[in-house]
């Protein structure tokens, strides 16, 4: 099992690699609205200040406040999916935006449009409130990228604050390892 998480892992990595070429991924940590947070200390200040620009009305506001860590691969993921022409990630980015404060929200969604990550289409879109019954096209194969996300941090989230959840630690052993590797 252990050395079937590493493959994927691995494969995930050279999946990663490959994508550098095709758009500029720096680009894409530096939009999330928690890129602050995760170089910060992560203390009890940091977690204040994060938890500063959540929409309290939110039907993600637990997601948010409860489990950043989560939220974050979420986030990066759902960006990476449009990148590559899912659009019907749209309403998960949606529900994810929904979480922040109106502000946040606004400045996340024009940053999105100036970085050419979404069209105006999907800006207007995004504006729009969340429609919780339209029907969604399942997709097992995001499903599953984003699962194996969560569980091995891809994407590079330091975790400084107590790990919670077995995703947070099996995501802070793969980044910690990784980080060991490239050292």
């Amino acid at each position: 099992m252990a050395l079937m998480i590493m493959f994927l892992y691995l494969r995930i990595i050279s999946m990663k690699l490959l994508f550098k070429f095709l758009v500029d991924l720096s680009k894409l940590e530096n939009l999330s609205p928690l890129y602050s947070y995760w170089n910060s200390e992560q203390n009890d200040r940091d977690e204040s200040n994060r938890l500063l620009i959540a929409n309290k009305d939110s039907p993600a506001l637990y997601l948010f406040e409860k489990e950043p860590y989560k939220w974050e691969i979420l986030f990066q993921s759902i960006i990476r999916e449009i990148i590559n022409g899912d659009l019907s990630a749209l309403k998960g980015l949606q529900v994810l935006l929904s979480s922040l404060s109106l502000e946040v929200r606004k400045k996340v969604l024009k940053d999105l449009l100036v970085n050419k990550i979404i069209n105006q289409d999907c800006f207007v879109k995004l504006n729009k409130p969340i429609d919780m019954y339209s029907e969604t096209k399942s997709n097992l194969f995001r499903f599953l990228r984003i699962l194996l996300a969560i569980f091995t941090n891809p994407y590079g989230i330091e975790l400084r604050r107590k790990k919670n959840h077995i995703y947070e630690k099996t995501g802070f052993l793969f980044n910690y390892l990784k980080n060991l590797y490239c050292k």
